[in-house]
């Protein structure tokens, strides 16, 4: 039978930790600069500072807006569906216009509790996503 010593385990990965993350840092006179690659006209090279790494990163030439709602209401579908169309016996909340009103008033303790879990301004913004799911599943 092997006898562990957790506190020695403990400051061993500790060391180890402080070790890699020690490594991998730069010195206070390192600087990395983006650049944006639509602009030609920079020099990206080395200048005369010795100390200075310069690192060319891409930008995306295309925005993503994140949909608040749609990512927070993605806990709902594990009971009320994909999209809001409900497989089991949970109501089914696509097309629903009235949740920032009514998740509240739920006589459901299981839905005060998630609600309770969001801001109202996250229950207002799951609401707005819901409202433009269809009913239907199509």
């Amino acid at each position: 039978m092997t006898i562990v010593n957790k506190p020695l385990l403990m400051g061993i990965a500790l060391t180890f930790s402080l070790f890699f993350v020690g490594c991998g840092t730069t010195s206070s006179d390192d600087e990395i600069q983006v650049y944006d690659s639509s602009d030609d006209s920079e020099d990206v090279g080395n200048d005369d500072n010795t100390n200075s790494v310069t690192t060319p990163i891409p930008l995306l030439s295309t925005t993503y807006k994140a949909d608040a709602g749609r990512l927070l209401g993605s806990q709902c579908a594990q009971c009320h569906g994909t999209n809001g169309i409900s497989v089991n016996e949970w109501d089914s909340i696509a097309g629903e216009d009235e949740l920032a009103s009514e998740i509240f008033e739920d006589d459901e303790p299981i839905m005060t509790a998630q609600a309770h879990g969001y801001t109202r301004e996250e229950i207002t913004l799951i609401g707005n996503w819901l409202k433009t799911l269809s009913k239907h599943d199509d």
